[in-house]
């Protein structure tokens, strides 16, 4: 596609934004974080985000996520956020892009055979928690980066660093200690996407801090301070990334339509809890997500999915 055809379907594009925009309102309802706040200060970004993964040449991503709860009985990734990456990550190689799930090794228990079914082996990427073998693992990363051409990073309900530079979870806890600094990524300088629900994500840079201060608890201690690009904010990060591929489905390409069927969605959720995930807010291994009602949680998928069709 030349400079010019580009610019032209850009354009051309803008005829999918009232559709989109009606998507990214649906998945922003509010569960109690304050989502329909947040999503004020990147209206448009879903549409956005969209746009640059289709329009063109279909992206190739680093897809990360993963949030690990230390606190539980028995610790482990959480259920927002796998579940999202993994059909994100499907989405674009459906319509001819490529992805490769990125985590690191405190949520590999979960993450990585959970995507097994679904994705290549050598398309799982853990990294380390200790800062000299990150180090390495991330020089290791940008070669296949380059080999590859990689031109996005989409990070999905992934914590980043607040102001004293250290990721906290909701309850303002300094989880340092088990989270690798998958931020740092954005050093890469690609084209980046967050997903974030509670203001404490990679992407939520693009918030005012005051904003989240203000209607999300601990805000003050938890605001994640690391931009993107494009923004999406969502009740659950489960919902964003279900939106991004409902609004990539919005442009036309039916080739995603296997991951907007609820039933994709459970039985992957299903395979994440049997193998150790845990609903974030009750920590606990149940097949639930943000101790949100599965009837809730599945109304809003199917919603989504019929706005994008």
């Amino acid at each position: 596609m030349t400079a010019d055809t580009g610019s032209l379907a850009s354009l051309l594009s803008w005829r999918y934004y009232p559709k989109i925009a009606r998507i990214s309102n649906l998945a922003s309802r509010d569960v109690g974080r304050g989502s329909e706040t947040l999503m004020t200060f990147s209206r448009g970004d879903l549409f956005r985000a969209a746009r640059h993964l289709t329009v063109g040449a279909p992206a190739k991503a680093l897809v990360v996520t993963g949030f690990f709860i230390p606190q539980a009985q028995e610790p482990a990734a959480e259920t927002d956020g796998p579940l999202g990456a993994i059909e994100v990550c499907m989405a674009l190689r459906a319509i001819g892009g490529d992805a490769w799930l990125v985590s690191d090794e405190c949520c590999e228990p979960v993450i990585r055979p959970a995507a097994e079914a679904q994705l290549p082996a050598d398309h799982v990427l853990i990294a380390p928690t200790e800062s000299g073998a990150f180090d390495s693992w991330m020089n290791g990363v940008i070669d296949m980066a380059k080999a590859n051409d990689i031109d996005t990073i989409i990070y999905i309900e992934r914590v980043g660093p607040a102001r004293d530079g250290r990721p906290r979870n909701m309850r303002g806890v300094d989880i340092t200690e088990w989270t690798a600094p998958l931020s740092r990524l954005t050093q890469m300088d690609l084209h980046t996407i967050g997903v974030g629900d509670g203001g404490n994500e990679i992407g939520m840079g693009r918030v005012a801090e005051y904003a989240i201060e203000g209607v999300v608890a601990h805000g003050e201690d938890i605001a994640c301070t690391v931009p993107t690009d494009q923004l999406i904010v969502s009740g659950t990060s489960n919902w964003g990334a279900h939106a991004l591929v409902c609004a990539i489905r919005a442009m036309g390409r039916t080739e995603v339509d296997p991951y907007l069927a609820p039933s994709w969605h459970q039985s992957t959720l299903e395979t994440i809890v049997s193998y150790g995930g845990l609903d974030g807010v009750h920590m606990n291994n149940v097949p639930t997500v943000d101790g949100l009602n599965p009837d809730r949680y599945y109304a809003e998928v199917k919603a989504l999915s019929a706005l994008a069709r």
